[in-house]
């Protein structure tokens, strides 16, 4: 009896580097596009789950069914708990939209270049021949007049289906080896606060996972200049 067939098919190689292929770099770009717009199921659980939210929902449907005494009749209780229940999802969906609206809405091209026209420049993970993962940076000019030199991240993202493998953290690891080689050593890395995620169109009272999502964000940020110092990911 022959032994199986071994496959040799090895996985296609992960290389992050600057991006210089006009191709790539829209890929890149839409990546952190799309990763605006799937901020709407982030908002979606965010209103649904609020305690505010399912306190005015269990209120309504405490009226509809006291009240109006829709308990005492089976089929008012079909009609119209589905409805209420209809109108709370319609009404989460359209506040939710309006992350859709900023993703389609944005001139992103023209958000990509500084006020000289000048475009940020795009770092990549490419897998095979697919655009995986995505950092946006732009060097502040402003910054190199007072003599200290600055790498503004407008836009982090990584595919959907890589997320949590740690990519994420790589990329940023990967920038600030990249950004202190073009601009030196004292170079400070840090997020804009323009950037490409920074929109918060809900009500303050629903912005609590997107501001800690940003917080842990500039924490791998710090984590990874902190390995960069200690030489864990230095210029080679």
């Amino acid at each position: 009896m022959s032994a199986p067939a071994v496959s040799t098919t090895e996985p296609p190689p992960l290389s992050l580097e600057v991006l210089t292929n006009s191709s790539e770099k829209k890929d890149a770009l839409k990546l952190v596009v799309d990763s605006v717009a799937q901020q709407r199921q982030t908002a979606s659980r965010a209103i649904i789950f609020h305690p505010l939210s399912l306190a005015v929902f269990a209120a309504v449907l405490a009226v509809v069914h006291y009240a109006a005494k829709v308990g005492n009749d089976f089929s008012s209780m079909l009609i119209n708990y589905p409805s209420i229940i209809l109108t709370f999802l319609v009404a989460t969906r359209y506040l939710s939209s309006a992350y859709i609206r900023i993703a389609e809405d944005t001139d992103w091209l023209g958000w990509l270049k500084n006020e000289d026209g000048v475009e940020d420049t795009i770092i990549g993970a490419r897998y095979g021949k697919d655009i995986i993962a995505a950092v946006i940076v732009r060097f502040d000019k402003t910054s190199r007049k007072n003599g200290n030199t600055k790498a503004l991240i407008r836009g982090w993202t990584t595919r959907n289906k890589y997320r949590r493998r740690g990519l994420g953290g790589d990329m940023l690891r990967e920038t600030v080896k990249i950004v202190k080689q073009m601009q030196g050593r004292d170079c400070i890395v840090e997020f804009a606060d323009d950037h490409a995620n920074s929109n918060l169109p809900l009500h303050t009272i629903f912005n609590a996972t997107f501001l800690a999502r940003q917080v842990r964000a500039k924490q791998a940020l710090s984590a990874a200049v902190k390995d960069w110092e200690e030489g864990k990911q230095g210029p080679q």
